[in-house]
């Protein structure tokens, strides 16, 4: 199985991003897939992450899975805040497989 890792661009302060990060945090997200690792970005690190910053200035929460193995990185799409347990854990299940199959 790939190990594949969830990561969440937010920006500190910003409540939708408050609320799907304690969101992701309540699920087990090893019943998704035992190898998923979670990895915040926060894009106003601009030292870091300055072309995150361009890119998703306007449009965080955003969540993107990469496939160790290759490095690839693909956007999941917009994510509901208001997702909340079997909910989100639904949710993440079908993209996950939606990116796998990819």
């Amino acid at each position: 199985m790939k190990r594949m890792i969830l990561y969440i661009f937010v920006r500190k302060g910003c409540c939708l991003c408050d609320a799907v990060k304690n969101n992701l945090l309540k699920i087990n997200i090893k019943n998704i897939q035992s190898e998923l690792i979670i990895k915040e970005i926060d894009i106003d690190r601009f030292d870091l992450y300055q072309d995150k910053f361009r890119k998703y200035d306007y449009e965080v929460p955003v969540l993107a899975l990469q496939n160790n193995l290759t490095n690839q990185m693909h956007e999941l799409p917009r994510i509901s805040p208001r997702l909340k347990d079997s909910q989100l854990q639904n949710w993440l299940q079908k993209n996950i497989l939606n990116y796998q199959n990819i």
